[in-house]
This record gives structure tokens, C-alpha cells and sequence, in this order.
């Protein structure tokens, strides 16, 4: 598998409510041809890589240099899904990813309203050579060699059951629709430990025994999936292979990274223009 460098063709600008800061925040995505993910903060550079993250409570967070950024999984995840791996974030009004409808709906729609750019650069690849797992507190991540890219995810949802998800390569609308979701009883914990601040009925699914609220049936299960994608696409390329959560998270995701890099493959191919 090789894929040509790709970045949006426009900028776009996003503004909205921070899920745990409770904050309105506005970034602009901008075009870049530099190879990978910039976000940018206060005179900050923050490079979207794994050894940056700084919290991996309920979000991921990145920080450098006292500056620190909330909740990129979801932008990560569109930017993996669309198979963008050179582009520029820029914080024009505070410190966390607007939440929009709690998806990556909105960001994914957008990107593909303003279009992309092919570049002369190849993006970098992880080989996954060997099975192995990760197996803490009844969780568990399992990495094997694979054909292609595959994600999947399956997980115990209250009131819902037990649910399967996958990604094979071609995003679905359930997988980008998906919203964070949360337990009702689990609200005042969240505000307890300042987080889900922003949290509201427009872009969080409540889990309750009234399933009126799902959009689609395993919609909790898609969105871990998504976080999934988003956290690991912070490795800095894409994944041949496949990566199966039970029941995981963004701490577990963050732990699988550290062993991606120590066991994949990594492949960089000569830039076209060297060619």
C-alpha cells in the first residue's frame, strides 16, 4: 500500500463549545505541504505525535511548552479517514477542539466540501508484523499482520448490550455520525472533575433505558471506534494491519501506540518528485 501526501485544496474555520472546558473555542484547518499534522497555539507549535500527549482522561491532550490542547481525537480521526496527512491547526480562540455535534460528522463533511490537494511526498506507513496484545483490568488490544487497514471495536453498552464495529478502509456514516455519548448517572462525576462542561442533549447521546436517542444501534460502540482511529493516527502515519479493543480507551489506545512503534514496521517511500 502507498498513499501520495494529501491536504485540503482551502482553509476552514470551526467555533464552537469545548465538551469539557464548556468554553466556545474556533480553529482553522489550513492547507499545508508540510508532511504532517501542526497545531499551532499561543506561538506554539504542537506536532500531532504520540510523545505530546499529556492526558488521556475522558480526551486526548497535547501539550509543549506549557501550552496544551483538548480533545483532538475526533479532528484526527476525520483527518485519517480522509486519508489527509499534512495540514495546520491553528487556535484563534481557546484551548480545546470545538465538539460541533459531538461526531466527526461536521469536520468530515467540510474537509470534503473544500476539497483536496495531492503532494509530492508519500505518507508513512506501520507495517504490522506480528500478533501481540495488550491485556490490562479485563480490557483488552490485539494487533495482528492484516492485508490492508482494519479497525474494530466491541464493547458492553448499558441498556444497549453487547456491540461489534469495524472499519475496513471505507468510512461509513454510522462510523462518522457517531456522537460521544455518557450514562446519565455519570454526570455529576464528570462536572465533579471538571470535565463535560459543554456536555448537552445536541452533541451527547445519553445512555438511558429510552433508546429514542440512538441514531444509529451501536452508535456508543462506533464512537469508541472513532476515538480509536483518532488516538492511534497520533503514531504519525497510518496502520497496515489490524488493531481489535475490547472495551478500551483512550488510556489503553495510548499504551498501544508506545508498542506499534516498538514492533510495526515503519516504511517512508522516496518522494515523488525525487522519483
Amino acid at each position: 500500500m502507498v498513499l501520495k501526501g494529501k491536504t485540503l485544496k482551502d482553509s476552514v474555520t470551526f467555533e464552537g463549545i469545548g465538551i469539557h472546558t464548556g468554553e466556545v473555542s474556533k480553529i482553522s484547518v489550513h492547507p499545508s505541504s508540510r508532511k504532517g499534522i501542526f497545531f499551532y497555539k499561543d506561538g506554539i507549535e504542537i506536532p500531532a505525535l504520540h510523545r505530546f500527549v499529556v492526558n488521556t482522561l475522558a480526551s486526548t491532550d497535547l501539550g509543549k511548552d506549557g501550552v496544551v490542547i483538548k480533545t483532538v481525537e475526533h479532528l484526527m480521526a476525520t483527518f485519517y479517514l480522509l486519508k489527509i496527512d499534512s495540514a495546520v491547526v491553528e487556535f484563534r480562540r481557546g484551548n480545546e477542539i470545538p465538539i460541533t455535534d459531538g461526531s466527526a460528522k461536521v469536520f468530515y463533511e467540510e474537509f470534503k466540501r473544500v476539497g483536496f490537494e495531492a503532494l509530492d511526498h508519500y505518507q508513512t506507513l506501520f507495517v504490522i508484523k506480528e500478533e501481540f496484545e495488550i491485556r490490562p483490568n479485563g480490557n483488552f488490544l490485539r494487533v495482528k499482520p492484516f492485508e490492508g487497514e482494519k479497525f474494530a471495536f466491541e464493547g458492553y453498552f448499558p441498556y444497549i448490550g453487547l456491540k461489534r464495529v469495524e472499519y475496513l478502509g471505507t468510512p461509513t456514516e454510522a462510523l462518522i455520525g457517531a456522537r460521544t455519548f455518557c450514562r446519565m448517572e455519570d454526570i455529576p462525576s464528570l462536572w465533579i472533575a471538571s470535565l463535560g462542561k459543554g456536555g448537552n442533549p445536541v452533541n451527547t447521546l445519553p445512555l438511558s433505558y429510552d433508546l429514542k436517542y440512538l441514531v444509529y444501534s451501536a452508535e456508543p460502540a462506533y464512537h469508541k471506534l472513532l476515538d480509536l482511529i483518532g488516538d492511534i493516527y497520533l503514531i504519525g502515519g497510518r496502520v497496515v494491519g489490524e488493531i481489535f479493543s475490547f472495551k478500551g480507551n483512550h488510556r489503553l489506545n495510548h499504551q498501544l501506540r508506545d508498542y506499534l512503534i516498538k514492533k510495526c514496521k515503519r516504511e517512508e517511500f522516496v518522494s515523488a518528485k525525487a522519483i
